[in-house]
């Protein structure tokens, strides 16, 4: 059946009182966080696919999201990008179902498919929408990932997963897909949370697995389904391989521990010290930032939410 742009199947029984966690791509997606998160929900959950866009190219230029030729069990088969919905059943049969969001950032008509998801989720009877991501911060590898996010329309528990919540003040270039969480709270009446990483801005990893993981907590904690998935061991595998090169690079070596210093203040509760970087190491922080595209959000400050 078709709603508003969504061509989808909706699951039958109907889904229960399903909260629904997006991720957004390229936007407020660094380290693949989001994707990971959302990938890993769709296991626990046991969810499938119920619905994508008709029509991608009403909000999609594919010179720019290419599609791509698969060869898959012998044959050649056609991938279109697009916004993926899957639907999912609580794993103890006791918390909310789950509805999955694969966004895929517009290119144009950005209005019209915000309006597309708001319709989505209002006609799946979504009672709670999450958008989940990462975004790069002048933050240490040594030290537990921060989440920081908001929550509005409830009240979560207090200090689930060690998430730092409050009003963003964040200023600059943003999504207006981003957008949908202050809609689904004005507009609609929605519960929304969002919980974003942030990764040392330095590694720069194409598959941030730490950063996952402690998304992935943080959701465990919220609502109950076990704490134990692959990504946990997969994070220390890798920051393992960190320490081993910050010894052959003197520069990052000491950025890091500025970095440390700046971390082990904010959680003392005590205001750090203006940082003084030496002009060799503001040239390579200029250098690691200015390998970000802001089409892809992958800057220090990206995200916006």
């Amino acid at each position: 059946m078709r709603v508003a742009d969504f061509e989808i199947e909706p699951p039958e029984p109907p889904l229960r009182a399903p909260h629904c966690v997006a991720m957004l791509r390229p936007w407020i997606n660094v380290g693949n966080v989001g994707h990971h998160v959302v990938s890993r929900l769709a296991r626990i959950y046991r969810a499938d696919e119920i619905g994508r866009l008709s029509r991608p190219s009403r909000f999609y230029d594919f010179t720019r999201y290419r599609p791509e030729i698969r060869i898959e069990s012998g044959e050649r088969a056609f991938r279109v990008p697009n916004t993926v919905v899957l639907a999912g059943r609580s794993p103890d049969g006791e918390g909310p179902d789950m509805v999955l969001l694969y966004m895929l950032e517009p290119h144009s008509q950005a209005e019209d498919y915000n309006d597309s998801v708001v319709a989505l989720l209002g006609h799946l009877g979504v009672e709670r929408y999450v958008l989940v991501g990462g975004m790069y911060d002048s933050v240490p590898h040594s030290r537990p990932l921060m989440v920081t996010g908001s929550a509005r329309n409830w009240t979560p528990p207090e200090s689930f997963g060690g998430v730092r919540l409050g009003r963003s003040g964040y200023q600059g270039p943003t999504s207006l897909t981003s957008q949908l969480s202050e809609r689904f709270h004005r507009d609609v009446g929605l519960e929304t949370l969002s919980l974003i990483v942030r990764l040392p801005l330095y590694l720069k990893l194409e598959d941030d697995y730490n950063g996952s993981t402690k998304l992935l907590e943080a959701l465990s904690d919220l609502y109950g389904f076990s704490g134990d998935f692959p990504e946990q061991e997969m994070a220390r595998q890798q920051y393992a391989q960190v320490d081993p090169a910050l010894d052959a690079n003197p520069q990052l070596k000491e950025l890091v521990s500025k970095f440390e210093a700046d971390y082990d203040s904010k959680i003392a509760g005590e205001p750090p010290e203006p940082t003084r970087l030496a002009p060799e190491i503001e040239k390579f922080l200029d250098e690691v930032s200015g390998r970000d595209d802001g089409d892809e959000g992958g800057g220090s400050q990206s995200g916006g939410v």
